[in-house]
């Protein structure tokens, strides 16, 4: 049985990425509740669903690996435990779709800022929010267009067009969008109180997604 497995952070999809956090923060939290004894178990069976994420082979086969086969795959997937990296990329084609990301703050609309607060108003769910955020500044071109124009209407066919994008491209727009909104906003000489606690909450968030790494999820 062949199984294909991404062999950096550019093989990793916004969706991968999501499901392949969901599942080491869940494991790390069942794993501390574990006696010592059960844990080496616990560990293989995280890796086994961990391979099967990433590969699409059903659980069941990736169960039936010999040791050794287990082990190469999981040194494949070495890279998981450094930064996501990745250039900044403002024009993208996805699920047929091309996609122009509005990344100067100054231009978003006020329904795209109430977007973007809703959407960072839980810190525990920034990754599993990653693809509603970029579907805030993400604009759906028509054949004619070269930037186009932001449309509320569609954000969760956006949205799911975003999950197919790799998470190389996802997290340095992210970083980029948050950082000049977070400046931008920082310079109006006056604003609202709930504002102020708005960027307070960016503004770690941010910090937050720059550092964050899946640290450990190789060992």
């Amino acid at each position: 049985m062949k199984i294909e497995l991404p062999n950096s952070w550019h093989g990793v999809t916004l969706r991968e990425f999501q499901e392949v956090t969901a599942l080491l923060k869940e494991a790390k939290e069942k794993r501390e509740t574990l006696p010592e004894k059960k844990r080496n178990q616990f560990d293989f069976e995280t890796e086994c669903v961990l391979i099967s994420t990433l590969s699409g082979v059903s659980i069941d086969d990736i169960m039936q690996l010999h040791r050794g086969a287990h082990n190469s795959l999981m040194n494949q997937l070495g890279f998981l435990s450094s930064p996501v990296d990745g250039g900044l990329k403002k024009r993208v084609r996805v699920n047929g779709n091309r996609y122009y990301f509005e990344t100067n703050a100054r231009k978003i609309t006020g329904g795209q800022w109430v977007s973007l607060m809703h959407f960072l108003e839980d810190e525990e769910k920034i990754d599993e929010n990653l693809h509603n955020l970029l579907g805030c500044f993400a604009n759906r071109l028509k054949w004619h267009e070269f930037k186009g124009k932001h449309n509320g209407k569609i954000h969760k066919d956006v949205a799911a067009d975003m999950q197919a994008l790799p998470i190389t491209t996802v997290k340095p727009l992210t970083d980029f969008f948050l950082s000049d909104w977070l400046n931008y906003a920082m310079n109006i000489a006056r604003f609202s109180e709930y504002a102020a606690k708005g960027l307070k909450r960016v503004a770690e968030i941010r910090l937050k997604l720059s550092s964050r790494n899946t640290d450990g999820s190789t060992q």
